[in-house]
């Protein structure tokens, strides 16, 4: 049977536990006691960086000593995560809160693999920019083009792998749900893939009725 996750009660172990960063450095002891040269190694970090980060994590209650081995005639500490999964609850954390500064991180590592992505060919060569377009539904958007004509696509199998973009779009109720229930079965799908190479995902969708700042949108309500 499945057990349940730990129920975290104080706000500095949920604001830990909202970024990835630090839920993915605790995960690793999460399943076993791990020294912090080890479970350096996992990460591919340097065990000094780990070990500051370790000390946090301990201090905050998630990280636990939970024994010792020795190794080289020394005791070498075994840590051990508080549980392998966690429930942080709404009265913590304010959902509109949940994940933004995750998110933040993620997009300021997604902007500068972009920058660098234009250093590179073909792009280091004169004549690349962008032109305004308009999709069917009214929505307006940006599009990487050539002087000449030639887009992103054309360049097949020599273009870099990078998709971005923010479109509004209006859908009914029924092809959102659709649309979500794509999106995740998408990003399930590759998930289970295992390659050498890391690329950095992001899926975003969600209902703007309510929220000001697309006034200007095609279609929005007056």
């Amino acid at each position: 049977m499945k057990s349940r996750p730990h129920r975290v009660e104080n706000r500095l172990q949920a604001e830990l536990l909202m970024d990835r960063t630090w839920l993915r450095l605790l995960d690793v002891f999460a399943r076993e006691g791990r020294g912090v040269a080890d479970a350096a190694r996992v990460l591919g970090v340097t065990t000094e960086w780990l070990f500051r980060r370790v000390r946090r994590l301990e201090r905050a209650g998630l990280l636990s000593v939970q024994g010792a081995r020795s190794r080289a005639g020394r005791a070498v500490k075994l840590y051990r995560a508080a549980a392998e999964t966690f429930f942080v609850p709404f009265s913590l954390v304010p959902p509109e809160t949940v994940g933004r500064q995750n998110r933040a991180q993620h997009l300021e590592l997604f902007e500068t693999a972009i920058g660098r992505t234009f250093l590179q060919a073909p792009f280091d060569q004169d004549g690349w920019g962008f032109v305004t377009a308009r999709m069917p539904n009214g929505d307006v958007h940006l599009r990487i083009m050539r002087e000449d004509g030639a887009l992103w696509a054309d360049l097949g199998d020599a273009a870099p792998v990078m998709v971005s973009g923010w479109h509004v779009l209006h859908l009914t109720p029924s092809d959102a749900h659709e649309l979500q229930g794509e999106l995740r079965a998408l990003h399930g799908r590759y998930a289970q893939r295992t390659g050498e190479v890391p690329f950095l995902l992001g899926i975003f969708l969600a209902d703007t009725s309510r929220v000001s700042g697309l006034e200007h949108a095609h279609g929005a309500a007056p």
